[in-house]
């Protein structure tokens, strides 16, 4: 197999409920629709005899029954082991050489997915299967096999594990499984399909070129793919590319990921005085643009928006709707992918509108995911509270993964102008007294009185005025030290008379 000068695409479609990205995976002689997620390693796959897809009458689904009558399935030995984790950090563990007669026999191990803020559990068995995919090239259709490839078996329906019932995107549904797309370093074995299909395929570099799915309120028109090895010329003038990303260890080895400067809204720096740049991660195992509860907030306070819970509140999966208030457009995202004083550094938009979608009963949705993460972190700590950009805010760029030189390049899509309008941004308010303005989160700031002694706030005027025991105290002050001068007065008068009488 050879990619040669032309580029192999891998053609991706959308869950019409969960408008996650699915690419056609054959695994032990089933055709599978799979998640394509460039945010994790392992290759899954949900198994039909355990009611592991969603909804239980889904197909394809995958049965291990199948793949065993083939004879392709192997179960790793190790799933039989305590502990039976299969954990990343030490690959030596899951060599995946002796196997067990059956799946029936494995012992499961628990993980887990974070995906826009969620988490959604699993209970796995490692194993190998067969898999092949088919690329699309100019010359033909090239078909690539592995016999024995490591892949995870999911036992249970991945789910979040205790399910609330205003969920407004719950993923997973009519999908078979995951293939993941991130470098092999967050897999727990020592090689990935993805990694081994990069290798075949000589492929240095990949790109997502994603339409939106079919319910976004702005279409494309030129299908969804992934293309290998090269980029499209038509969008090499306009690539912007990022500066190249940290790595020496596992997770940000694996990571698509880049640093994201001077992310801003309305023309306000929602970062401000936090930093002036963001770890962002490409993270297409769901769909929306997700951002940490601090710079969500700080979003809102500017974008017309109406949520189902209070500013600064947990969103527990629940999205906002655009507040229309006529023709006009949301507002757009803008950022830099480097910072530099010479020269001002170009800038990319990404329009919100982009991220709109109606859900079952029409109603308009904005994908935009606020990371309630643990609150136990640091909020501006970006290792554990990064931007995650989904696959329906990738169908924004042309973007160009380059594997050597660890950077990410972006080329806008769509027409800014038309899609956005700073028209429905917040007005800033008028600050009274003593009161700041505050950028980032659109209001007033109260001064903090308690830095000044006897001081506090006057509601009324925002202004910094003693307490209103402090006149009355200060006067109890000056007659008791008045009191204080009369006596020490007489003392000393009498003090001097006595001293007078003894030397007479």
């Amino acid at each position: 197999f050879d990619t040669g000068s032309a580029p192999f695409t891998l053609e991706v479609g959308y869950s019409p409920s969960t408008m996650q990205p699915l690419v056609t995976v054959s695994v032990g002689g089933q055709d599978l629709q799979l998640v394509f997620d460039a945010s994790s390693g392992n290759t899954i796959v949900f198994v039909r005899e355990n009611d592991a897809c969603l909804p239980k009458s889904y197909s394809p689904c995958y049965s291990f029954e199948e793949a065993e009558r083939r004879k392709t399935l192997k179960v790793c030995v190790e799933s039989n082991d305590e502990p039976n984790e299969c954990d990343m950090r030490d690959r030596t563990k899951y060599e995946c050489t002796r196997f067990l007669k059956s799946l029936r026999e494995a012992q499961t191990f628990a993980d887990a997915l974070i995906i826009d803020g969620i988490e959604y559990d699993q209970k796995a068995v490692e194993a190998r299967d067969q898999v092949s995919m088919t690329l699309q090239g100019q010359a033909g259709n090239s078909t690539l096999d592995w016999p024995d490839m490591p892949i995870r078996l999911v036992l249970t329906a991945m789910r979040v594990p205790v399910p609330p019932p205003w969920l407004s995107l719950p993923l997973f549904l009519e999908v078979g499984g995951i293939l993941g797309a991130s470098g092999p370093t967050l897999s727990c074995r020592t090689k990935t399909v993805w990694s081994s299909l990069l290798e075949r395929a000589g492929a240095k570099r990949f790109a997502f070129d994603l339409d939106p799915p079919p319910n976004a309120t702005i279409q494309g028109s030129g299908g969804s793919r992934i293309v290998l090895s090269d980029f499209e010329s038509k969008y090499e003038a306009d690539l912007i590319w990022s500066q190249p990303k940290q790595t020496g260890d596992l997770t940000n080895d694996g990571m698509h990921e880049f640093l994201m400067y001077h992310l801003s809204a309305c023309g306000v720096d929602l970062l401000y005085n936090t930093s002036s740049a963001w770890l962002t991660v490409i993270d297409t195992s769901g769909p929306c643009l997700t951002l940490p509860g601090f710079l969500f907030d700080r979003l809102r306070s500017h974008v017309p928006m109406d949520c189902p819970f209070p500013q600064g509140g947990k969103a527990w999966g629940r999205f906002c709707s655009p507040r229309r208030g006529g023709a006009e457009t949301l507002p757009a995202l803008s950022f830099q992918l480097e910072d530099v004083s010479d020269t001002p550094a170009p800038k990319l938009h990404l329009p919100l509108e982009r991220l709109v979608y109606r859900n079952g009963s029409g109603h308009e949705l904005l994908c935009l995911a606020r990371d309630d993460g643990d609150s136990r972190r640091a909020p501006a700590d970006m290792m554990y509270w990064h931007i995650a950009f989904g696959s329906l805010a990738m169908s924004s760029f042309y973007a160009v993964v380059d594997l050597e030189r660890h950077t990410i390049g972006l080329a806008p899509k769509g027409n800014v102008p038309k899609e956005s309008s700073d028209a429905t941004c917040a007005s800033p308010p008028t600050c009274r007294g003593m009161q700041e303005f505050y950028p980032p989160l659109n209001l007033c700031e109260d001064p903090d009185c308690s830095q000044y002694m006897f001081m506090s706030l006057d509601e009324g005027t925002k202004v910094c005025r003693w307490m209103s025991t402090v006149p009355a105290g200060f006067g109890v002050i000056l007659v008791g030290l008045a009191i204080l001068d009369l006596l020490s007065h007489r003392l000393y008068k009498q003090t001097v008379e006595r001293a007078s009488e003894s030397c007479q």
